[in-house]
């Protein structure tokens, strides 16, 4: 049962990686974020199915959803067909984007936390209730942060939002790291 697990949160931790840190060459990724997505969901999935907890199926919907969606953008970058131009198409796709993202690791971390306490590791459940509140709050400030320079074009606020998701999700990859070490001891 534990190997099940610690598996699941393996996939989910390189996916984030993945998400996070792009690796191109030129015009061509070699890791395309939706591949990340792919994993993530894979992890979720396999959460699930050792644990039956409802939660971690929500999760999946949302990953499900969010792959889709980054795959459709990635396929179109690819062939250069431009969302920029139509500005408005921009902003609502990115803020989709983010905020599915934003519910699929909230449902993740809850079904964690559910799977924690049905465990009996209540310790680590509740040290994560807290993360997973820090976690909403910083999130939300991101797509509010987000909106406001998409809206104004301000570059340097857009790079502020930037630098927020990745502490974000850096911040999600050392939980995750976590969750995995406690099926190893």
């Amino acid at each position: 049962m534990c190997f099940n697990m610690y598996r699941g949160y393996n996939k989910i931790f390189w996916g984030i990686f993945i998400i996070t840190f792009n690796i191109k060459l030129g015009v061509l990724k070699i890791l395309p974020s939706f591949i990340g997505f792919v994993i993530v969901s894979r992890g979720i999935d396999s959460l699930y199915e050792e644990s039956h907890i409802e939660t971690f199926n929500r999760a999946k919907i949302f990953a499900a959803i969010i792959t889709i969606t980054i795959a459709t953008g990635e396929l179109m970058e690819f062939l250069s067909i431009d969302l920029i131009k139509t500005l408005l198409l921009n902003e609502v796709w990115i803020v989709f984007n983010s905020i599915i993202e934003v519910l699929m690791f909230y449902k993740y971390f809850e079904g964690s936390i559910e799977y924690f306490h049905v465990n009996d590791n209540e310790s680590l459940a509740e040290e994560n209730i807290k993360k997973l509140r820090l976690y909403i709050i910083v999130s939300i400030m991101g797509i509010i942060f987000l909106n406001f320079a998409l809206i104004f074009n301000i570059e340097s606020v857009i790079t502020i939002s930037a630098i927020m998701i990745i502490v974000l999700r850096i911040y999600l990859m050392v939980s995750t790291y976590r969750f995995r070490n406690t099926f190893t001891e």
